[in-house]
């Protein structure tokens, strides 16, 4: 969203938007390079499609073999059922939030069923924010283009202990220059009923009782480098934009470097016969490799042919390409052979193990926090439930199991197992089974045998 649009918002609807032209500036990077339309690809640069890889990862490590379960009545059936949407298409609902840095899920009633819709983070502006950094005003903009005007619908939530209320206004604008995909300038205020998509709509309405806003937003955890004092996430690939475009120059580079050094045979013009037509015959399915030029006499002798086939350096610049993608791993928390050649290793086994210790931090806090932004969802499905009586009232249960293989560091897992066996928890065959690759007969066998010979087994 551009900053003009911000301002002609701001002055529609009387309030002081949040989101500072730093921020504005990001979120328009982060949602440019996930779409591969950075400022630095052209013609001769490609994008490598890193920003979306590493959002695509990240979001399947966040996501993959997860479990979310709401039980205890009919109403947590009813809730349960309404999370379907997401249980579908989750990781690709979190791979856009890893990408933009948050996402706000904004659930409403729809034939007795309730619809979540999600606003990425570059789609909403907050105006206010509570002492603990909720985003308790928002505005919601949704565009409609018709008979070459632009019509604009802002849903402005504003949220306060005593009252809770949401506005709707429509605006209309003979201006259609687009700018970042947005409008510039959303024109004059109208009636909701002008609009056929918005004529039932009502205008304002006012809650009372609620103990928080009709929305939840799920914030990525990575501490806000760009603006301090903004409350927003930033994108997982933040800290790594400028490695992102040397990767890309980088490939371009190789790009050159096989299409500079293709083989080819340059011959002089006077040896190829030439058609009716005074075109050139070359040799079929080969016209690619041959090249004619007039050649010039030199001591009195022509040059025929000359055969170009240099050197293509093709290793040193992967290298270099493969050292770039490492520190992109770095400042995205990945671990090391994610992106970059796992086979060429030039790190030490401690910084190996320590970068995907990183990667287990930080797919932890992620789930974390979605497990916070699911509740507050949850928590907002059950009010609207009150609000249309939807379900009858009744508690809820939330359960969450997310893969632990992703989160859990082998070594600590092992070490983990251990204590299990020292205080009984764990027979000590299951420990060989798992730790040592032996099948339940040969484990059995050993700490038989150990037992035997009166050797205490410890692990």
């Amino acid at each position: 969203m551009n900053k003009d649009v911000f301002k002609s918002i701001q002055k529609a609807v009387g309030v002081s938007i949040q989101l500072s032209p730093k921020m504005q500036k990001a979120l328009r990077e982060w949602s440019k390079a996930y779409t591969n339309e950075s400022v630095w690809i052209n013609e001769e640069v490609e994008s490598l499609n890193l920003p979306a890889t590493v959002a695509s990862e990240i979001s399947r490590l966040v996501t993959v073999e997860s479990v979310i379960k709401i039980s205890g009545s009919k109403r947590a059936d009813y809730i349960d059922k309404q999370l379907n949407n997401f249980r579908i298409n989750k990781k690709d609902i979190i791979e856009m939030a890893c990408a933009l840095g948050g996402i706000i899920f904004k659930p409403f009633v729809l034939n007795d069923k309730v619809i979540i819709d999600y606003i990425y983070q570059d789609e909403m502006i907050p105006f206010s924010f509570d002492s603990n950094k909720n985003i308790t005003g928002i505005i919601f903009p949704s565009y409609k283009i018709e008979k070459n005007r632009v019509y604009t619908r802002l849903e402005i939530h504003n949220f306060s202990v005593e009252n809770y209320t949401i506005e709707n206004k429509a605006f209309v604008s003979k201006n259609t220059r687009l700018n970042d995909g947005m409008i510039t300038d959303i024109g004059s205020e109208i009636p909701l009923t002008e609009v056929d998509e918005w004529k039932n709509i009502n205008p304002s309405v006012v809650i009372k009782g609620l103990d928080a806003p009709l929305y939840s937003y799920f914030k990525i955890p990575v501490a806000n480098n760009i603006d301090r004092k903004s409350p927003l996430g930033v994108s997982v690939y933040a800290r790594a934009i400028k490695e992102i475009k040397k990767a890309d120059i980088q490939w371009a580079r190789i790009d050159w470097e096989y299409e500079s050094k293709e083989a080819a045979i340059d011959v002089d013009e006077s040896c190829i016969e030439t058609d009716i037509y005074g075109s050139k015959i070359l040799p079929r399915g080969q016209g690619r490799l041959f090249r004619t030029y007039k050649s010039e006499t030199m001591a009195g002798e022509k040059r025929l042919f000359n055969y170009y086939s240099p050197e293509i350096r093709d290793q040193s610049f992967f290298n270099g390409l493969d050292k770039i993608f490492k520190r992109i791993e770095y400042n995205c928390s990945l671990a090391y052979g994610t992106i970059s050649d796992p086979t060429n290793v030039d790190k030490t086994a401690e910084e190996i193990k320590t970068s995907k210790q990183r990667s287990y931090q930080l797919v932890s806090d992620i789930q974390s926090s979605l497990e916070n932004a699911l509740n507050e969802l949850i928590r907002v499905i059950d009010d609207l439930c009150d609000i249309y009586n939807l379900a009858p009232s009744g508690n809820y249960d939330v359960s969450y199991k997310w893969d632990d293989s992703i989160i859990i560091d082998a070594e600590k897992e092992k070490l983990q197992d251990m204590q299990e066996v020292n205080n009984g928890l764990m027979p000590k065959w299951k420990y060989k089974v798992k730790w040592q690759g032996l099948t339940e007969e040969q484990a059995k066998a050993e700490i038989a045998d150990e037992v035997e010979e009166g050797i205490e087994y410890g692990v």
